[in-house]
């Protein structure tokens, strides 16, 4: 599992830890969804543009494995990686990393898996991923 070069930045806002001080597991996900969402903007491909076609792309299944911990103002990067392109679905791995302020030592404190399947947003049934999507997915893998 490669790193294809897509991070999305994230600083660690107080209300994201737990009373030990460290982030919450809830939060994993939310980043990653986060940068979902900006992965998939900057492959053309947003929300905005796959429901203009009528389709979407949900969360089927998510795997995570904590490393290691953030803390509160502590800063990370999610890298995002395509791992595997389907019929229906399309599956990203994210490596979340503590990054220091120079952004030149890196801890990894977690990796996730997620799978995305496609629906029709018309009956919310799995439908192909579209060609335009599945080419720059396929693009992006490595």
């Amino acid at each position: 599992m490669c790193d294809n070069g897509f991070r999305y930045p994230v600083d660690v806002r107080f209300f994201e830890v737990d009373s030990l001080g460290v982030v919450f597991n809830m939060w994993y996900l939310g980043w990653c969804d986060e940068a979902m969402s900006a992965f998939m903007e900057s492959i053309g491909y947003g929300y905005a543009t796959l429901r203009a076609g009528g389709t979407d792309a949900v969360l089927r299944k998510a795997e995570l494995g904590w490393l290691d911990s953030l803390e509160a103002f502590q800063h990370a990067e999610v890298a995002v990686r395509v791992d595997h392109v389907g019929t229906t679905s399309f599956r990203l791995g994210y490596s979340i990393e503590r990054v220091d302020a120079l952004g030149q030592d890196r801890t990894l404190c977690a990796q996730v898996t997620i799978t995305y399947v496609c629906v029709a947003i018309a009956d919310r049934n799995t439908t192909p991923i579209p060609a335009g999507l599945r080419q720059a997915l396929g693009t992006d893998q490595i």
